[in-house]
């Protein structure tokens, strides 16, 4: 068995290494520096829902909570966010998009979709649709 089983094709590496790619093609477009593709997903998360708090900005974004807090953190740093106590529950925070945070995440998206599509070039459009769509019906089954 040990003998047969090559790591390198297990669904979970392929996806990391699909990962991977998909990183590297945003990141060799990005404008504003050290921005990763998560937190970019956290800028547009923010962009599309408005202020939220950070735990819901996590699960919004599946990241566990070090990641988010990490991810937040960054972004506190860069000025592309402002985080601040919670109204309704002091234990809370709220993250929101500064007017920079709301620009660069503006600006990102169509490196954004250039990644995708460069990342799923060499597949025909209807290989597309259908890695697409099992690449969801994957997903669903953690939901």
């Amino acid at each position: 068995m040990v003998e047969a089983y090559d790591p390198r094709n297990h669904p979970a590496q392929l996806v990391r290494r699909i990962h991977q790619r998909g990183a590297q093609l945003f990141t060799q477009n990005v404008q504003h520096p050290h921005l990763s593709v998560t937190q970019f997903v956290a800028l547009v998360t923010l962009l599309k829902e408005g202020a939220v708090t950070q735990s819901m900005l996590g699960r919004m974004t599946s990241m566990d909570p070090s990641t988010t807090t990490v991810v937040v953190r960054k972004l506190e740093r860069e000025k592309l966010i402002e985080k601040r106590r919670s109204l309704e529950d002091q234990r809370s925070s709220v993250i929101e998009l500064t007017e920079a945070g709301r620009q660069c995440a503006i600006n990102h998206i169509p490196v954004s979709v250039e990644a995708g599509e460069r990342l799923l070039d060499p597949l025909t459009a209807i290989e597309q649709q259908l890695f697409m769509e099992l690449l969801r019906k994957v997903i669903a089954v953690e939901d």
